[in-house]
């Protein structure tokens, strides 16, 4: 059938094999029949877009204006054609996930398993970790990360975004009043967190009606782990900095109390990341597919206030 794509596929194929008879063999029919659709792909489009001798061919300057466009045009249907068939077969293999530890922990691990359940032929590997992404290494097929992974072959996308509470347990104040400004933190005990990948240490940061200001507070604990901070926020031990996700069933059990509260903002979002290559590979549109309508569920959850568990709403 002589679609215009199928004239257009048989155009780019003697462009690149630099010959017509040479795309013929690249698409497996005679070179007849091959001049015969790049003589009607031109008719269609009114031009001449191929310039013709005994020993090579060339694109007029209006064939590579129309060889340009059409490459991108074929890339981004075969794309979506790769895209579309990836829900007809059932996705099977080792899918590599990378991930911040909260996030991993409270949120992905639960959806992992539920889409374990619906397709056992795939395996997942999840590393959970804060420290730097190494993206070179190839050996990860998706990273989930709060920021975004700034590199040239690396798609990012937005998951939800991140706000910092300061946060205490209601019993830490029974001897002792709240903070009146910031930097009256500085005489209390704060819990805070270190990097992994650089060892620093958190500056919380608040919002004023001029600017955003950070400080550095710290007290007899730090940690590269946020929930064992929380649990010693929790016990009544001291003041500490953290994402909503983490503290937002806390603060509505009445757990714990926020300070500052007017102070709050976005301060950073969650991020999925992958390589730009990859982006149509079946297992990888299979998770993100999964993950998608994981994530409507839990926006459903929050609007009907349905009770959160660590901050991720995972009603079974």
């Amino acid at each position: 059938m002589n679609t215009k794509l199928h004239l257009v596929r048989t155009l780019i194929a003697a462009v690149e094999g630099g010959s017509i008879a040479a795309g013929a063999r690249a698409l497996n029919m005679t070179r007849s029949a091959a001049s015969k659709n790049i003589a009607l792909l031109e008719q269609a489009v009114g031009t001449p877009l191929l310039l013709r001798n005994t020993r090579s061919i060339a694109l007029t300057e209006a064939g590579e204006i129309y060889v340009r466009g059409m490459r991108t045009v074929l890339s981004e249907i075969e794309n979506v054609e790769s895209e579309v068939s990836a829900f007809s077969a059932e996705p099977a293999g080792v899918l590599t996930i990378e991930s911040s530890v909260l996030f991993g922990r409270f949120f992905l691990t639960p959806v992992i398993h539920r889409y374990l359940e619906k397709h056992p032929k795939m395996t997942v590997d999840l590393r959970l970790s804060d420290g730097r992404a190494d993206v070179t290494s190839g050996e990860v097929d998706i990273y989930f990360r709060s920021g975004r992974i700034r590199h040239q072959d690396m798609i990012a996308t937005k998951l939800m975004d991140i706000r910092f509470r300061t946060v205490a347990s209601p019993d830490y104040f029974k001897d002792q009043t709240f903070p009146d400004t910031v930097d009256d933190l500085g005489r209390f005990n704060c819990l805070n967190f270190r990097f992994p990948s650089d060892h620093s240490v958190f500056q919380w940061r608040f919002k004023t009606d001029a600017d955003i200001i950070y400080r550095r507070f710290t007290g007899n604990f730090l940690s590269t782990d946020t929930e064992e901070i929380l649990k010693l926020v929790l016990a009544g031990h001291g003041i500490s900095q953290l994402p909503n996700q983490l503290v937002d069933p806390y603060l509505a059990s009445g757990d714990l109390i926020e300070l500052f509260e007017e102070k709050v903002f976005v301060s950073n979002s969650l991020h999925m990341c992958l390589q730009r290559s990859r982006r149509n590979d079946a297992k990888l549109l299979s998770f993100r597919t999964f993950l998608k309508d994981r994530l409507k569920e839990v926006a459903a959850q929050r609007d009907a206030a349905t009770p959160a568990i660590g901050g991720w709403l995972l009603r079974a």
